[in-house]
């Protein structure tokens, strides 16, 4: 599934798992300020996927606001179970939209020009990296260096069955 087909919410217990979804480009809310009935609410509104581990939703929350929302359990305990879980059950495609979100906000990243990432970066980068991309919410700057090829790394064994 592309990340146009898709949309996750993360609740508080799974904010690692929401940052590698971001990494595989899919839109996940998550963080200190969304969390609980309110992060439900705004997946039910937003029509996301709601992941979680709390089996006890049903029993602290609104009834009606429970059957609404579409509601994942997940069941792996570890980071890479979670993310193996979660793009099997919902057919993620984990490579081809990798880092085209930023990892903090949640936005898509756009193409940045080097003269405007340059006062940004650090010396090394600077000198070594040509392609940069900006969140346009945190104005942060990303590129290409050695942790993407070694989170990919990571995310493969991950994946691996």
């Amino acid at each position: 599934m592309t990340p146009a087909g898709i949309r996750f919410a993360a609740d508080g217990m799974l904010q690692s798992l929401a940052t590698w979804l971001r990494a595989l480009g899919y839109d996940c809310l998550a963080g200190r300020a969304q969390f609980g009935r309110r992060l439900l609410e705004q997946a039910v509104a937003g029509e996301r996927v709601f992941l979680t581990r709390n089996t006890h939703l049903a029993h602290d929350w609104p009834r009606v606001l429970v059957e609404r929302a579409q509601i994942h359990h997940i069941a792996g305990e570890t980071l890479p179970e979670q993310l193996r879980e979660v793009v099997e059950t919902f057919s993620l495609d984990p490579e081809r939209f990798l880092f085209t979100r930023c990892l903090v906000c949640n936005e898509p990243l756009r193409a940045a020009e080097k003269s405007a990432a340059l006062p940004h970066l650090p010396a090394r980068v600077a000198a070594r990296e040509e392609h940069f991309w900006r969140c346009e919410r945190c104005g942060r700057f990303f590129w290409h260096g050695s942790h993407v090829q070694n989170s990919v790394t990571r995310l493969r064994r991950w994946l691996e069955k």
